[in-house]
């Protein structure tokens, strides 16, 4: 039962403090925390989030964990908001929503108005576990300091839980009469790093499956499990026969649910070490991506956790792609990209590598920013872009030939007819008919589809005969001279990441990013690079 594997702490109310978030000296190490926010059925009057990070940021300063909080999530419920129904009954609900993240290596951090009926401030972390639930309320006659102190300590001291820490009082490695985030004291000295944590603890806390090293490298056992995840967008549920066997270079069952077993199955095993040699040359290069993308203030990919799985040729054609939070490099990729290295590089041969390899990586860490930070790059696609989310009605012809992108597996994007306000258009990547498997890319088709509204439905347009009406981009010049990139146009995923590549390889080597755009693109282009701006810092 969760609730009997959970500790408590009163006193609790947080407060968003991002601007006193790292003066950027990096720790080594990370801990994940997914915030859910429990909201109205209606999806209003959320409980409140409020986090004083950089001061929990000290608190475990002497272990060199950084806490890395992803964008929040909001959980449509009143009656778990309000501490109507137990911890268990909430969880498991959470669950069949999808809303728990990660494989067991990230904590999920529920937001609530009470907790089994007792309102905040009040906290509850699991031991050993990789929830907590925080309830916050209101305590007088406190100065805004002593607040934000006592909403550091509770973060601190709950997922310090998590983190295999027992309170002091039941821990007889813990002094009870000093300051400590399990222990007695003022909120400020408990959370101060002087006091914070002692060295068994920080052993303890070292030991945890959820603090990771900033740069991480899965061995096969645990890549074998992570290359499965579907906590962020479904995946391997909506595969179809087809692309599976592109996918893998093998006849898949017949049978669709036996085909995506046996997905999996081949996804797990395609998996393979790094050799000592290749996390060298990683850790070199994203560690010097880490100070460029400091320096520019581009403080959302350079805060966020580099984590890396390695697999076979065989797989998804030697591509790079990801999946969670993940980036998955093939052992051809590694090759052709890192041939540059020696340890005694002349500054042309760092800087081939900084822009091959450097460049490949903030494309697929773009894609692992969105998945964790969605309304960023929303905002972009809608707001900026003018793309509409929509989701249009499936078609089994579509989705026979379909093309799952890992880095973009949703189509939930149209894009509005500029001469028929009442149209869109649908832009997917399809499988060729006619080749019994089919080859990854080689076999790859850009189709577009014509989209009508009909009572809030969209649905694609047939002819007379009752055929999908299908195009190519050419057809749809408008859209495809709108950017300054040739790749990615049928999702907007893959437009942001290789646009944000170019703007680094450009900029890495002092260079003016996007110097020869179209007339038509540049609006798009100036676009994203003020978003950049503005969203990354």
């Amino acid at each position: 039962m969760f609730n009997k594997a959970f500790l408590g702490v009163l006193f609790i109310y947080l407060c968003s403090c991002s601007n006193q978030k790292k003066n950027y000296i990096q720790t080594t190490k990370v801990l994940i925390i997914q915030p859910i926010v429990l909201q109205s059925d209606e999806g209003t009057e959320p409980a409140s989030i409020k986090i004083p990070e950089a001061i929990v940021d000290k608190a475990f300063q002497k272990a060199d964990i950084d806490f890395h909080f992803l964008e929040p999530i909001y959980y449509n419920n009143t009656r778990a908001r309000d501490g109507k129904i137990n911890l268990d009954e909430i969880l498991e609900a959470a669950q069949i929503k999808g809303l728990i993240k990660g494989q067991n290596d990230l904590v999920n951090m529920f937001f609530v108005n009470a907790v089994d009926g007792q309102k905040g401030p009040l906290g509850r972390g699991m031991m050993n576990g990789n929830i907590v639930f925080i309830a916050l309320g209101q305590k007088e006659k406190q100065t805004n300091e002593q607040i934000i102190n006592m909403q550091a300590f509770v973060i601190a001291h709950e997922v310090g839980h998590n983190l295999g820490l027992r309170h002091a009082l039941n821990d007889p490695y813990v002094s009870d009469s000093l300051p400590n985030i399990q222990g007695n004291g003022a909120f400020k000295d408990r959370v101060n790093p002087k006091f914070s944590l002692n060295n068994y603890q920080i052993k303890e806390i070292n030991k945890s499956n959820l603090v990771h090293s900033r740069i991480e490298f899965l061995d096969k056992k645990k890549a074998s499990i992570a290359i499965l995840d579907e906590t962020y967008e479904p995946y391997f549920s909506k595969l179809q026969a087809r692309e599976i066997e592109a996918f893998v270079q093998e006849k898949s069952p017949k049978n669709i649910d036996s085909a995506r077993a046996f997905a999996r199955e081949k996804f797990s095993s395609a998996v393979i070490e790094f050799n000592s040699k290749e996390k060298q040359i990683i850790s070199y290069v994203v560690n010097k991506l880490n100070l460029w993308l400091l320096d520019n203030n581009l403080n959302l990919m350079g805060s966020q956790p580099w984590r890396f799985i390695k697999i076979e040729d065989w797989l998804c054609g030697g591509f790079a792609h990801t999946r969670g939070t993940f980036i998955i490099l093939s052992q051809s990729y590694l090759n052709r990209l890192t041939k540059d290295w020696s340890e005694a590089m002349k500054p042309e041969s760092e800087a081939r590598l900084m822009t091959a390899l450097g460049g490949l990586l903030v494309h697929e860490q773009m894609h692992s920013l969105q998945r964790t930070f969605k309304s960023r790059f929303d905002n972009l696609y809608i707001n900026y872009w003018n793309f509409i989310p929509a989701l249009v009605q499936e078609e089994m012809e579509i989705n026979k030939h379909q093309v799952s992108n890992p880095d973009a597996p949703l189509a939930e994007w149209i894009i509005s007819d500029p001469q028929d306000s009442s149209s869109f258009f649908w832009v997917r990547t399809l499988l060729k008919k006619g080749v019994e498997i089919p080859v990854m890319g080689k076999d790859f088709i850009d189709a577009v589809f014509k989209i009508k509204k009909t009572e809030d439905i969209y649905k694609v347009v047939k002819t007379k005969d009752g055929d999908l009406l299908q195009m190519s981009l050419s057809e749809i010049s408008f859209y495809q001279k709108s950017f300054p990139i040739k790749r990615g146009l049928d999702h907007p995923n893959e437009l942001s990441a290789y646009m944000f590549s170019d703007y680094f390889k450009a900029s890495y080597n002092s260079k003016i990013p996007f110097q020869m755009v179209s007339k038509e693109a540049q609006k798009n282009t100036d676009l994203f690079v003020d978003w950049v701006k503005k969203k990354f810092q």
